[in-house]
């Protein structure tokens, strides 16, 4: 059963900073969770517009813990709906982002319905894990696997994936998603996939996000662009700086994880987000 309810966030005169809150319970048919479900929260801001874009946003593993509401927020002013989702609710994470697919396209699928918004222009963002569901999101294979009909996202954004896991897979390494398959990066939707990456992430190499993009097919690598953050570390947005293990860090090997929290670069993270789903789907 689907859970709404509804709230008016306090406003400015700007228009555009007002915005209706519905909190929602979405249950997910799945192969891969019997009890899989998505909880979260809608934002539709006010507008003389009949149907406005929106981004779904992938909250983080550990729970939705204010950065989708960070980056929500700036869309909502920029004119565009969102919905940040949790797809875990404390279960952590499965096998391969694939899982999660189901999630995100009926999650699409519940915006899509939605009368408040254009189900041709929306798109899909997320941080570290949620990054690489967005990634994957993006190439056909799976998209006819797991996708309501024809429905898709109409572009892509990508924050600190673990791009050494594509790159493994695509260059056809051992790595950690024994389930997927090198011919999943064969072929695109078309739409375009962006990912802000560090340049000290501990997870990846300072060049792997930017090798992954270069050894796709030339038709595929031109729908992508990558944007390297120099100094930057894994998890800029994140509210408090922190320093922990992490058995997949240096490419699987295990290390330590530096998290340094930067307001400056979430800013500029956001503000490049808040650009790029305007310009991709038709605001501007």
């Amino acid at each position: 059963m689907l859970m709404l309810t509804h709230a008016l966030l306090p406003g400015t005169a700007n228009a555009q900073d007002q915005a209706y809150i519905e909190n929602i319970s979405l249950p997910i048919n799945s192969a891969f969770d019997r009890n899989a479900r998505v909880i979260g929260e809608l934002r539709v801001p006010t507008s003389n517009r009949d149907r406005l874009p929106a981004v779904l946003i992938l909250g983080s593993s550990p729970g939705r813990d204010g950065r989708g509401a960070f980056y929500a927020e700036a869309l909502n002013v920029g004119g565009i709906a969102s919905l940040d989702i949790d797809m875990f609710q404390g279960k952590g994470l499965p096998a391969t982002p694939r899982h999660n697919l189901p999630h995100v396209y009926q999650a699409l699928e519940y915006l899509a319905r939605d009368p408040r918004i254009d189900a041709n222009r929306i798109g899909i963002m997320g941080v570290s894990w949620e990054g690489n569901v967005a990634v994957l999101a993006s190439f056909d294979e799976l998209v006819r696997q797991y996708a309501i009909g024809e429905r898709r996202f109409a572009a892509h954004l990508a924050l600190y994936p673990g791009c050494w896991k594509h790159y493994a897979l695509l260059v056809n390494k051992p790595g950690k998603w024994q389930e997927l398959k090198p011919t999943i990066y064969l072929r695109t939707t078309g739409s375009p996939v962006r990912i802000l990456a560090a340049e000290k992430n501990d997870y990846d190499d300072r060049d792997t996000c930017v090798k992954f993009v270069g050894a796709l097919p030339a038709d595929v690598q031109r729908h992508f662009s990558v944007i390297v953050y120099p100094g930057a570390t894994f998890g800029w947005d994140s509210q408090f700086s922190s320093a922990s293990y992490d058995a997949m860090a240096q490419d699987g090997k295990g290390g330590i994880v530096n998290i340094i929290a930067d307001p400056a670069l979430a800013k500029q993270s956001r503000e490049s987000a808040v650009a790029y789903f305007r310009r991709h789907l038709g605001v501007d």
